[in-house]
């Protein structure tokens, strides 16, 4: 039961069921928090806009801050946070159950169907906004209108929303109204045959209180006591203009004006032909001379096929082609023959992996099933890549086009990387001249001849970078949050401890985890290579830059250093180590002191298990949250890592977000401080004062590189600005204007003579970003 006094805690906030209920639920007064690791802008800005806390972590000691979870049928059972809170005794509900509880309190409206409920909800609020009628509602997607809610919390009696049939919750709701758009047997996971699924929507119409909207061609035999009326027509009788072209919308109009004529008030003509629709619904995001480019949330055969007669009617003289994205191996397998029937409709069909959802590979049903079920021309499987955008560009070529992406997965970020890939061939652009102006032109489809200028030939080498660069902005700005910084060729010198390097090739400064969500995503569409940074410590960035994005975690979320328990702190990456060892001392826990004299931040550190002091990053780690090499969300216990001398495998290869910290002893702050002052006395002591990058090489086994340095009398070498530091000879100084090439020069002449009197080969420690270290010293 809804209690105003709860906290709850919502699991999987950003999902389109979510994320509008938790709108609500914060409306109406209740204190609600949201966790979602694949949260995008558009669904963060309402859930901010609508009062919700929103957390980029959350760990399963912090669960008890919350009092009832509310997670998405999404959700893994296993969910570490959903297992806690299980454990804690909270009480866990899952979206639709509690979307039931609310409604138990309201003169409840349900819109159900198998097709074309977020649509007509979107329709009656687009609805009861317009015309000022008091009413909820909670809507199951967004609206294409930037202004409008996905959800209204108020003290009418009055609740619209649909009900989701997918997860079974459907069977805890009593409406006092229900409207049935229709009947399509879906969901085979759950529903068997299309008797049982069936059954479900008859149970809701016999627990209907006062009325039923049915269609006239659906027959649904319910023992209910409710009125059961025909909505078929409605918007005619009432005299409403018709809503937006499309066979589906004609009858979702109906549909929604029958539910409208229910408060009694009169409305405008217009209520219906000025929905803006929803998003994913037919949106348009690229729209040229010869080209057009709309994305739909169609993935059952019937929706298929009425998205590609309405695209036929809107433009009949371009050919169709579609892009679909199977959803779910389930449903590819229960439909793939009615899917190829209805894809075949399309002048041109290319098909994309299954979106797996949270199922996994079912014989049948990948997407290699259905091209097979298609009976005239085959289909061609695309690649969700670069490559794959590039391919389907040259296919479509410059004949008058209507191109649709059609799926209910992730294809909406492939669909989005082909419109900015289009847009980038095809939109003039400034781009840099030979004398260096910025000029506006196209960007051409080949290089010019060789009889060019030599200044000429270099501009057309330097298109197809300038292409890719101006695809990938275009993509990102459209998805990253209004907090994130993003720039092209931003100096990286400024930005490291020994002040050298060239610039980044695209650079970001992500505000939140899902801004990096963002970031590597694009990262993996345009093929662009990615290096992660802090404070820029044990960092050499060559002269030329860095050829890809790199990725700076310097924003306050990321700053950010909080207890976790009572002998525990959690630290983001870019947290300062030294900053961690005040905050440690401030709270009475001993074992930290060794940072102060690391000048990094948290990420670096983990990924170098960075020491000093005898101590090491790793002695302090109980857990590491980080994204491994494929891209994925990972929580590990310190065990589970290979970490050794300044390197730790898994996070070298990955990300790290941020680390649980466990104090080895507790002690007053004044006994701690002593011990930090000392740890910071002997660093000063012992290390430069100038700009450095720390330590330039590893200490070889058995040995020192910096007593070996000293022993040979290097210290004081000098290549340009660049020095080995007199006072501590593993460290080069820049005093100013030192180039990455003076540096790489200093290294491979202390390595020589280093190796020539002691037969000490030192590696180097510090990473060089933009080259390797094998090549720079083999030349």
């Amino acid at each position: 039961m809804i209690d105003a006094t709860q906290n709850y805690l919502f699991i999987g906030a950003g999902g389109m069921g979510m994320a509008p209920l938790a709108c609500w639920m914060s409306q109406a007064g209740h204190r609600v928090c949201g966790y979602d690791a694949h949260l995008q802008e558009r669904v963060r800005h309402w859930l901010v806009s609508a009062g919700v806390h929103l957390e980029d972590f959350i760990f399963p000691e912090q669960i008890q801050h919350y009092s009832t979870v509310v997670y998405s049928s999404a959700v893994s059972q296993a969910h570490p946070l959903l297992v806690a809170a299980r454990e804690a005794g909270l009480r866990c509900v899952r979206r639709g159950e509690l979307l039931a509880e609310i409604a138990a309190h309201k003169r409840f409206i349900a819109v159900v169907g198998s097709h074309g409920k977020t649509t007509t909800s979107g329709m009656i609020a687009h609805g009861l906004r317009r015309c000022g009628i008091a009413a909820d509602y909670i809507l199951g997607g967004l609206s294409a209108d930037p202004t409008m809610a996905p959800a209204r919390a108020s003290d009418c009696e009055w609740l619209v929303a649909e009900v989701d049939e997918s997860d079974g919750t459907i069977d805890g709701f009593a409406p006092a109204v229900t409207l049935v758009l229709n009947v399509d047997w879906d969901h085979a996971d759950r529903y068997g045959d299309a008797a049982k699924l069936d059954a479900a929507f008859v149970g809701l119409l016999n627990r209907t209180r006062d009325t039923v909207w049915l269609p006239q061609s659906l027959h649904l035999q319910s023992s209910g006591g409710a009125a059961v009326h025909y909505f078929d027509g409605a918007a005619e009788w009432m005299q409403l203009d018709s809503p937006p072209r499309g066979r589906f919308n004609q009858k979702n109009g109906d549909a929604a004006a029958a539910v409208l004529s229910l408060f009694g008030q009169a409305l405008q003509a217009d209520t219906l032909a000025s929905f803006p629709g929803m998003a994913r619904r037919q949106s348009l995001l690229y729209r040229d001379q010869q080209l057009s480019i709309v994305e739909d949330y169609a993935h059952h055969p019937t929706e298929v096929d009425a998205l590609i007669e309405c695209l036929r009617g809107n433009e009949p003289e371009r050919r169709l082609v579609v892009v679909f994205q199977p959803h779910r191996y389930s449903r590819t397998r229960q439909f793939k023959h009615a899917f190829a029937q209805s894809l075949q409709a399309a002048d041109e069909v290319y098909l994309l992996p299954v979106y797996a959802a949270h199922e996994s590979v079912l014989p049948g049903g990948a997407t290699s099933d259905l091209a097979a079920a298609f009976s005239h021309v085959a289909p061609v499987q695309l690649e969700m890549s670069l490559a794959g955008v590039q391919d389907l560009a040259a296919a479509i070529g410059t004949a008058p086009t209507q191109l649709a992406f059609v799926g209910a997965g992730d294809i909406e970020e492939f669909a989005g990387a082909f419109s900015s890939w289009i847009g980038a061939q095809r939109t003039p652009a400034l781009t840099a001249s030979p004398t260096g102006q910025s000029v506006s032109g196209d960007v051409p489809s080949s290089p010019p001849s060789a009889a060019g200028s030599i200044a000429e030939r270099a501009v057309a080498r330097a298109q197809p970078r300038r292409l890719l660069d101006r695809a990938a902005m275009d993509y990102l700005r459209a998805r990253l949050s209004p907090d994130c910084r993003l720039k092209c060729n931003e100096p990286l010198a400024n930005k490291t401890t020994i002040r050298i390097g060239g610039a980044a090739r695209l650079y970001a400064e992500p505000a939140n985890f899902s801004d990096v969500r963002v970031l590597l995503r694009a990262a993996e569409l345009f093929q662009l290579a990615t290096f992660c940074i802090g404070r820029g410590s044990n960092l050499l960035v060559s002269d030329q830059g860095f050829d890809g994005l790199v990725i700076r975690f310097s924003a306050p979320a990321w700053r950010r250093v909080e207890p976790l328990g009572p002998d525990r702190i959690w630290a983001a990456a870019g947290g300062r180590l030294k900053e961690i060892c005040g905050f440690a001392a401030r709270h009475g826990l001993g074992g930290f002191e060794f940072l102060e004299g690391i000048p990094g931040a948290v990420g670096g550190a983990l990924r170098m298990n960075a020491g000093a002091m005898g101590s090491w990053m790793f002695d302090v780690v109980e857990r590491v949250q980080f994204i491994d090499a494929q891209g994925h969300y990972q929580d590990w216990p310190q065990q589970d890592f290979h970490f050794g001398y300044r390197k730790v495998e898994e996070i070298s290869r990955g990300i790290a977000l941020g680390a649980v910290l466990r104090s080895v002893d507790s002690d007053t702050e004044t006994a701690i401080r002593e011990r930090i002052d000392n740890y910071s006395s002997s660093r000063k002591e012992s290390q430069p004062r100038g700009a450095s990058a720390g330590c330039i090489f590893k200490n070889p086994e058995g040995n020192y590189a910096g007593k070996l340095i000293d022993e040979l009398g290097i210290k004081g070498m000098r290549v340009g600005a660049a020095e080995v530091s007199d006072v501590h000879g593993n460290f080069i100084v820049n005093h100013g204007g030192a180039t990455a090439a003076d540096v790489i020069e200093l290294v491979r002449r202390v390595r020589l003579q280093v190796q020539t009197a002691s037969g000490y080969i030192l590696e180097p420690e510090v990473l060089l970003v933009g080259q390797s270290w094998d090549e720079v010293l083999s030349e």
